[in-house]
């Protein structure tokens, strides 16, 4: 009994331990990792494995590494037993330690298949790369030299920090700008396999902004002194046709330029690669310069013109930039005709002409001064503009027309417009004799008598007469009563006058001024109308009458209703009884009889005119006008 017992009890232990066995596989809780070691340091490779059963060995670069006190170590001398198989390799150097190292475990029995062997984890030891270097074309870019490269192409550059380990990181600068290389490539050098070339190739796209600009390769390598890198440089020497701009065109200082008085500086600023040679031109034609700068002080109007800029090199020349210049200077009449005298025949055509020259363009106006001995020095603001063309069209011309013409020319410069005026243009109308052909005079009967007719004629009139009846009196002479007089002329006009003086009723009639000159010759009827005295002395009392009437009325309104805008009184004619009137119902005729020199009335025939529609209200002239409406009686010869 006691043997079943054991038997079963053993058979339990068989089993659990079994099952023990089974699951205790030994595993890796910690591989070896990259790892990088100064020279002459140590550098710690860690493995660590579960379960573990077998033994520990490392293996370099596919061979066996032993335990050697001082070089290879376990980390922990127990650990080989428990489970950590970390090794120390001491004072690490670059031929013995660098390379790829494994840590391997034998299996737990002979019929377990547990061996354990990490992936190959690499011991660097650090060898710093000598400092990067940039090449261009195969050829080392030396510092203090430049790249070479054409505007719009791509340039190849290379750098490249050779026998380091590991392989340097390269990166690239154009000045601050990080730049993405096309690839880096690490190799290991021929005749030092255990360290390393990196290669970094960059394309860059050459532009002209580029040029100038400093392009920088930095090679990182933790063996370098902090901050742990190393620069190379080289300078961009990028080429391109030459491009050019102008300095100090802005619109408000062209839009000002004023002959005289404004100064002008224009510099070609040229960007090219080599540097360019500059030019100016005008209108197409190349001017002389100093240099880059177009210097015009001051301005003159022979200055304005489209200027342009262009620049040269051995790439080629650039394309032009151009500026209008357009100088403003005032007006100046440079022809004014057909001539300074010009003779037109009455009811010709007369074409006179003015030219200027001003910028901006000027405008035209013509002036007629009809006094023949007058210049328009300063035009009259009320003045006398009749055409506002260069040409002026005179149709169907009379002696109105006779006098100076000028031709003012008026532009703008800013807000200010400036004028000039033109030599005067004398036009003189030729023909014959022109006048009104009937007229009338009026005079008193026993009074002298006006008869005038005025006439028009260039050349003047050479001969005269007044005809009445059968009578013929040249002027001037006298015929008893009858004297005619000597012209007066006032702008190319005459006026001729018949004197009769005792004029009676028998003196009323039809006079006929006969004018002629070299161009032809005019007659001229004029009616004499003659008033009988008998009806002036009514017109007399009448007119003190009302004068004395005026003269109370005002008194009343002046003393008491002075600030009133009406006035009161009576009248006996009225049955007493009380009107209001405006204060300006009374008033002075407009005109009043005028005694002509030698007693004969000017005026028209009845005597004063003491109301209608030639009346003017103007009550503070009573007075005056009272005096105005006493006639003089006529003379008795």
């Amino acid at each position: 009994m006691k043997k079943i017992n054991w038997n079963f009890n053993a058979k339990i232990l068989f089993f659990f331990t079994s099952m023990v066995a089974v699951d205790a596989i030994q595993r890796f809780i910690e591989m070896p990792t990259y790892t990088e070691v100064n020279p002459g340091e140590d550098a710690l490779l860690k493995c660590r494995i579960s379960d573990k059963k077998g033994v520990c060995s490392w293996q370099k670069d596919n061979k066996p590494v032993g335990i050697y006190r001082g070089k290879y170590e376990w980390a922990n001398e127990d650990s080989p037993m428990g489970g950590d198989c970390s090794l120390w390799v001491r004072a690490a150097t670059l031929q013995l330690d660098d390379g790829q190292w494994q840590c391997q475990v034998t299996a737990s029995n002979y019929d377990v298949q547990d061996a354990l062997s990490s992936p190959p984890a690499a011991l660097a030891v650090r060898v710093p790369p000598q400092s990067p270097r940039i090449l261009y074309n195969g050829s080392h870019v030396m510092p203090g030299q430049n790249i070479t490269v054409p505007a719009g192409s791509r340039a190849t550059v290379v750098c490249e920090a050779r026998y380091g380990n590991p392989p340097a990181y390269i990166e690239w600068y154009l000045e601050k700008e990080r730049l993405t290389a096309w690839s880096q490539t690490n190799s290991s050098e021929v005749e030092r396999p255990r360290v390393w070339a990196a290669r970094s190739v960059l394309e860059l796209g050459a532009t002209r902004s580029a040029h100038g600009r400093q392009l920088a390769c930095r090679a990182h390598h933790p063996s370098y002194p902090a901050p742990y890198y190393r620069d190379s440089y080289t300078m961009l020497d990028v080429t391109f046709v030459p491009v050019v701009t102008i300095v100090g065109a802005d619109s408000s200082t062209l839009a000002n330029l004023e002959e005289g008085s404004s100064a002008l500086t224009l510099e070609c600023k040229a960007d090219g690669n080599p540097s360019p040679y500059v030019w100016w031109t005008k209108d197409g034609q190349v001017i002389a310069t100093n240099g880059p700068k177009l210097i015009l002080a001051p301005v003159a109007k022979n200055h304005s013109g489209i200027y342009g800029c262009q620049a040269r090199n051995s790439l080629g020349t650039s394309d032009s930039v151009k500026v209008e210049i357009d100088v403003k200077y005032p007006p100046r009449v440079t022809w004014v005709g057909p001539d300074t005298v010009v003779e037109a025949n009455l009811f010709s055509q007369v074409t006179l002409e003015c030219k200027a020259d001003g910028n901006p363009k000027p405008s035209y106006q013509w002036y007629h001064n009809p006094t023949p001995g007058a210049y328009i020095n300063v035009i009259p603001e009320d003045g006398y503009p009749i055409s506002s063309t260069p040409q002026l069209q005179l149709q169907n011309v009379s002696y109105a027309h006779h006098g100076r013409y000028t031709c003012v020319a008026t532009n703008q410069i800013g807000l200010e417009d400036r004028t000039h005026q033109s030599e005067p243009v004398t036009l003189n109308v030729l023909g014959p004799p022109v006048g009104a052909e009937t007229g009338s005079a009026h005079a008193w009967s026993g009074g002298e008598a006006k008869v005038s007719a005025t006439v028009c004629a260039d050349p003047p009139p050479r001969r005269a007469a007044w005809l009445w009846g059968s009578l013929r009196l040249d002027v001037p002479s006298q015929i008893g009563r009858y004297r005619a007089v000597e012209p007066t002329g006032a702008n190319g006009c005459y006026r001729y006058t018949l004197l009769v003086s005792n004029t009676g009723t028998a003196d009323a009639r039809v006079y006929v001024l006969h004018v002629e000159n070299e161009r032809g010759f005019s007659s001229h009827a004029v009616s004499l109308i003659v008033h009988e005295t008998a009806h002036v002395a009514p017109l007399i009392a009448g007119a003190l009458a009302l004068a004395a009437l005026l003269v109370i009325v005002l008194c009343l309104i002046l003393r008491c209703r002075r600030r009133r805008e009406s006035v009161e009184y009576k009248t006996d004619d009225l049955d007493s009884e009380k009107t209001v009137l405006p204060a300006d119902a009374v008033y002075a005729p407009r005109e009043s009889m005028r005694p002509s020199v030698g007693g004969t009335m000017t005026g028209p025939p009845g005597g004063a005119n003491t109301g209608g529609p030639g009346g003017r209200y103007s009550p503070g002239a009573l007075q005056v006008r009272r005096a105005a409406v006493v006639l003089q009686p006529p003379t008795t010869v």
